[in-house]
């Protein structure tokens, strides 16, 4: 039982859209509190109902284990999000084409117009060593 809030059955809805707003160190910091209270929750199940210390020792062990494969089920789950979401992110960004012609005009222009920069205050310089 995760503690986030977008629903699981939707991973890319609205629920999924929102969590790539969020910033990566806001969305692992959750993921790591998910995974805690996954791993408290399955420890206090475990030890539910248990009332001799031998039970006890036995059940505690296996809560421990419990407890360690949930967080680190949870914090896959958040790793595997953001993995998701830097792709997405870079597959959007892929779409946005350059125009590498007009790219170039711009350029040529550019570069045109300091030529004929370059070429006036050549002109001017040597006029005025001319007159001196």
């Amino acid at each position: 039982m995760s503690t986030s809030t977008a629903p699981e059955s939707d991973p890319m809805g609205e629920g999924y859209a929102a969590r790539l707003d969020e910033d990566m160190p806001t969305r692992f910091t959750r993921g790591v509190v998910d995974g805690f209270t996954e791993a408290s929750e399955a420890f206090s199940h475990e030890l539910e109902g248990t009332n001799r210390f031998p039970d006890l020792m036995g059940r505690s062990v296996a809560g421990v284990i419990r407890a360690n494969a949930r967080l680190l089920d949870e914090l896959a789950t958040v790793v595997r999000q953001m993995s998701d979401g830097l792709s997405v992110r870079s597959q959007a960004g892929a779409k946005d084409e350059i125009d590498y012609e007009r790219l170039a005009n711009l350029v040529a222009q550019r570069l045109s117009s300091m030529n004929a920069k370059g070429t006036a205050d050549v002109q001017e310089s040597t006029g005025r060593s001319r007159k001196a």
